[in-house]
């Protein structure tokens, strides 16, 4: 088969085909990812555990590793751990497909060396289009170290962005995948300075690298994959991951730098991120977040004005509304609280969703009895206020429990089991109100029955 490509003309044969290993316990997943495979013109080698794909490895030495996490014998975080370990194994991408899409599972498999981490069932289209992103990059990184006369045939097949530029900093060639990604047409960009594809501060700091590395020979981004911003012709900006290379050539120095843009891949992170710290529903920090901004507000230094106050905040009659107007009246319930609670705070404050219809405020600007008192009052008020439900105007309350830092408790537990008490007090005695760890307490009149 061949592909003419301007003049030039490439013959690929069978064994020029890239190799793949698949590793996975189950025989009929390896088949079924196989047939895939076969659409993008590649071999397949297989293994049924992660002691056998290392052994395979090692043996076939693959153009890419498609690796399941939960595997006998070896798993496949130990496994992707054995292969990186070895020459090949560090230029070898791997892509880990597991059904676990926890964070811990997500930053295991990076840890291991894994490139890129995809959940089962497995979306065909988008494997089919990450196996053809690794493959082609693998091998454009591979040709232009090796020959730079196939730079043209390179440049029309790597699916990443390739650059190449001299010493100063000069455009002198690109891919059309350059193009595309910084929304330039073709021949725009020869001949101008590579800083014209990065926002501030990179814009302003690039040929300072380059003037430093050629006087001093210290890289700070050559031979160094590293993560930036690009810089669209539109003034968009966007994420990417940039590895650079140094070619020396008679009377010369060239740089080729490869460009993959990781919108998704960041996207994909701080959604992790997000389900980790937030409440889907109220959108509000859940307890791990909340925990981890009260242990910071009680690990600084105690001082004059560092005080604040914790309230604990119970919804009075959510179970009535969950029961007789159904839960998605209930859901609403929870969003509209949560955002009432919210204005009431200051944007320093912090409120979080701790499960349930609890709610908690760390409230920084209330740090005396009087101005923690002023925001209760506030919180009261608005959830006294009808909630239009299901066409109806549905009441309820709050129970409210408030203990200040530092002068109810100075640690984190005993803070947390005072406001909680005090909450109980405000229930036990009727509810919509509240009451202070020291006993003081105040009851309004509820107006539902």
């Amino acid at each position: 088969m061949g592909i003419n490509i301007g003049k030039v003309e490439i013959i690929m044969h069978s064994s020029n085909k890239p190799l793949v290993l698949v590793a996975d316990d189950s025989s009929s997943a390896r088949k079924l990812i196989a047939g895939h495979l076969a659409t993008l013109d590649c071999r397949v080698v297989e293994a049924e555990d992660g002691k056998e794909a290392v052994k395979k490895f090692k043996k076939e030495l693959p153009d890419l590793v498609l690796m399941d996490a939960n595997m006998p014998m070896v798993d496949g975080y130990r496994a992707c751990q054995e292969i990186k370990k070895t020459p090949e194994g560090k230029l070898t991408p791997v892509i880990m497909v597991t059904a676990n899409d926890s964070p811990e599972s997500v930053d295991q498999a990076f840890d291991a060396g894994a490139q890129e981490y995809l959940t089962k069932p497995v979306h065909w289209p988008i494997l089919q289009h990450r196996v053809r992103l690794v493959i082609e990059g693998k091998r454009a990184r591979d040709a232009l170290s090796e020959q730079h006369a196939r730079m043209d045939s390179i440049f029309n097949t790597a699916a990443d962005a390739i650059i190449v530029i001299d010493q100063q900093g000069i455009i002198e060639s690109l891919n059309r995948a350059a193009r595309v990604m910084f929304g330039y047409d073709k021949g725009a960009l020869y001949g101008k300075n590579i800083s014209c594809l990065m926002p501030e501060p990179y814009h302003s700091a690039h040929d300072g690298y380059l003037k430093q590395y050629k006087k001093t020979g210290n890289k700070h981004i050559i031979g160094v994959g590293r993560e930036a911003d690009g810089q669209r012709k539109d003034g968009t900006t966007f994420p990417m991951e940039l590895a650079v290379s140094e070619v020396r050539l008679p009377g010369r120095t060239l740089y080729t730098g490869i460009i993959r843009d990781i919108t998704e891949r960041k996207e994909a992170q701080r959604l992790i991120s997000y389900q980790a710290n937030y409440d889907a529903l109220t959108d509000l920090p859940n307890r791990a977040l909340f925990m981890k901004k009260l242990n910071a507000a009680v690990d600084r230094p105690i001082e004059d004005d560092n005080g604040f106050s914790l309230i604990f905040i119970d919804l009075d009659r959510f179970k009535w509304v969950n029961d007789n107007l159904g839960h998605p009246a209930g859901d609403t319930l929870l969003q509209d609280s949560s955002a009432r609670i919210k204005a009431c705070l200051d944007d320093s404050d912090v409120v979080a969703r701790l499960g349930g219809d609890e709610f908690t405020a760390i409230v920084h600007h209330a740090k005396t009895t009087d101005q923690a008192i002023k925001v209760a009052n506030k919180i009261l008020d608005a959830l006294n206020e009808a909630f239009p439900l299901e066409g109806k105007e549905v009441y309820i309350s709050g129970s409210l429990g408030i203990s200040l830092y530092p002068e109810d408790a100075s640690d984190v537990e005993a803070l947390l089991k005072a406001a909680d008490e005090a909450m109980y007090c405000s229930k036990r005695a009727g509810r919509n109100g509240y009451h202070l760890h020291t006993g003081e307490s105040e009851m309004r009149e509820k107006k539902y029955e």
